[in-house]
């Protein structure tokens, strides 16, 4: 049973030959190949180098595109701030006053050096590996994106007090969503990960998430493919109902301290669960904690056939020791789960 196979199974809750899993490496990727992450961002063929050594060490059954979503929003026009060692983050906004959406211009996917870093890493690691490997590509929602464009705080502003706004904003984004997702997914992905960040009940009320919802529905019912919805960073239990009602979604990836019991009770025992180790934080971890909080998350997803190991958050970061990686998957592998 090969990779694909395996998380194949999953989906349908059939048995695999053992437990599959993922990790978030993309960053992890740079520092096996020494590489500075200024230029690893910027070179879709050096972070193919980096994620093909990720790859042949720890063989992970789910490959992720460069999860880096504020690449899009250097798409549109914020500026980025890349220090090495880290993955990029948003500078400056591009948007600091509402009336610069009226004439925003969705990125031209040929022209911006951003998109293209995005699409061209896809390709080269779906050329290798989509006949044996899921493939996973990273995208902002369509209505995260804004935040990305005018800052956090901005956005709440205008969902709260400019409903008007909105509405012009999200047409935008949402018509960007579609095109993007759906290339991802022409390009070799098999299915979409999307972030909630923003969308969280962290950040925002019921009440907007209800404003939001419609938006979510009708673009994800666009998308040619699956979607996972990714807690990000922030707790994804509060939305989870809604979200796993959304066309097209067939799981969802739980923040680090979520329980699954809880989650299972939300959303049934069809749909696929992934998490919840703490990736952000692998670099704080000693080998025999990591283990142990690995063979718990194990034990406690024994039975669950629709369950993918995965790491939660961020990524790993960029000086983790190689051992606590390795010492995570030989615990999964070596897992009698069945």
């Amino acid at each position: 049973m090969n990779s694909l196979e395996r998380i194949m199974a999953t989906i349908t809750g059939e048995d695999a030959d053992y437990q599959p899993f993922t990790l978030l490496l993309s960053l992890f990727g740079a520092s096996l190949i020494k590489a500075d992450t200024h230029e690893y961002y910027r070179n879709p063929n050096l972070w193919f180098e980096g994620q093909k050594a990720a790859i042949d060490i720890f063989d992970p059954d789910i490959l992720i595109t460069p999860f880096s979503i504020t690449l899009e929003g250097e798409a549109f026009g914020s500026e980025l701030v890349l220090l090495n060692k880290y993955a990029p983050n948003i500078k400056k906004p591009f948007i600091t006053d509402l009336t610069q959406f009226d004439q925003l211009q969705a990125p031209d996917f040929d022209k911006s050096e951003a998109i293209q870093f995005l699409l061209k890493a896809t390709d080269l690691i779906a050329e290798k590996y989509k006949e044996t490997k899921a493939i996973a590509a990273p995208i902002a929602s369509p209505c995260d994106t804004p935040a990305l464009l005018m800052g956090v705080e901005m956005w709440i502003d205008t969902l709260l007090f400019n409903p008007k706004k909105v509405e012009l904003i999200l047409k935008k984004t949402t018509e960007h969503f579609v095109r993007f997702g759906n290339e991802y997914l022409a390009r070799g992905a098999s299915f979409l990960v999307i972030p909630v960040d923003i969308t969280s009940a962290a950040i925002i009320s019921e009440k907007i998430f209800k404003q939001l919802l419609p938006y979510f529905e009708n673009t994800f019912n666009q998308i040619k493919g699956p979607i996972v919805i990714h807690s990000g960073g922030t707790k994804i239990l509060p939305f989870l109902d809604r979200f796993a009602k959304l066309p097209n979604v067939i799981g969802c990836v739980l923040e680090h301290t979520e329980k699954f019991e809880t989650a299972r009770q939300i959303v049934g025992d069809k749909m696929v669960l992934m998490g919840n180790i703490d990736g952000s934080n692998f670099n704080k971890f000693s080998i025999e904690k990591i283990k142990e909080k690995t063979l718990e998350i194990l034990n406690n997803r024994k039975n669950d056939k629709h369950f993918i190991f995965a790491s939660s958050n961020a990524d790993i970061p960029y000086d983790t020791p190689f051992e606590t990686i390795q010492a995570v998957v030989d615990t999964i592998r070596n897992f009698k789960k069945y």
